[in-house]
């Protein structure tokens, strides 16, 4: 308990340290208060200049004078009152900088691969949603379109869809591309070695298998494409792939 209000306690002055900065930067156009609450908030740039910048082609350094704008901004229009601490405020209004520049510079990284998985995956989930009546889970639209649901999770994280997943507190943090993976294979991007054995194993399959692996994996299809393919369900089609990925496993 006496920790926690020596938290408070802290956030509370550094509230007022801020308020009376900025008042006295006002009154008096004291440069020295706004070197001292650029300072004081130096982490906080720092945070989301980087943050901004593991997810988009800008450079950290342009980020952090884009968020140095941001904190200037913050300052001219703070108005203290009781609960309203100058660091949120300052974050809000640095974050939303950011976010405005690198949507004025088109900026946001964007894979070119990405764009037809995000296709693929909303229209997934529209025809889950009308086949289903109700919205699909999402290890349901993952098994769908074999992706993992972490990596969904992240692809909907770069296009800021929510309409698939919800994002609350998700974008805090940033995108890691490499969790958007298959759940059943790493890559068919193998050695030529490895490539003739496999290809090997999966002569082994039976011939409805082999021609689901060939249309789910080599072409890219959904369960739902492969199934309309080969006159058969979305569910018969997840068993199908199960079963192969079982077999090929154990050879």
């Amino acid at each position: 308990m006496g920790s926690m209000r020596m938290v408070a306690g802290a956030a509370e002055r550094g509230r007022q340290d801020a308020a009376a900065l900025i008042r006295t930067h006002r009154e008096t156009g004291d440069r020295k208060a706004i070197e001292t609450i650029l300072d004081m908030h130096g982490g906080l740039v720092a945070h989301l200049a980087g943050r901004h910048a593991r997810v988009s082609d800008e450079a950290y350094e342009d980020l952090i004078q884009v968020a140095h704008v941001g904190l200037m901004k913050a300052v001219k229009n703070y108005e203290d009152a009781p609960g309203a601490g100058f660091a949120t405020y300052a974050y809000a209004v640095v974050d939303g900088e950011i976010r405005h520049h690198l949507r004025d510079t088109q900026l946001v990284k964007k894979p070119r691969w990405s764009r037809g998985l995000y296709s693929k995956v909303t229209s997934a989930a529209a025809r889950l949603e009308a086949d289903l009546g109700r919205r699909p889970e999402l290890e349901e639209i993952a098994e769908e379109v074999n992706v993992s649901p972490d990596g969904i999770v992240e692809l909907m994280k770069l296009y800021h869809d929510t309409s698939v997943v919800s994002l609350d507190g998700a974008e805090e943090e940033g995108i890691d591309l490499s969790a958007i993976r298959s759940i059943h294979h790493e890559s068919f991007s193998l050695p030529i070695e490895d490539r003739i054995v496999l290809e090997q194993a999966i002569e082994s399959l039976s011939e409805i298998q082999r021609r689901v692996v060939y249309l789910f994996f080599y072409k890219d299809l959904t369960q739902t494409e492969v199934g309309k393919r080969l006159g058969l369900s979305q569910r018969k089609v997840s068993r199908l792939v199960a079963s192969s990925v079982k077999s090929l496993r154990t050879l």
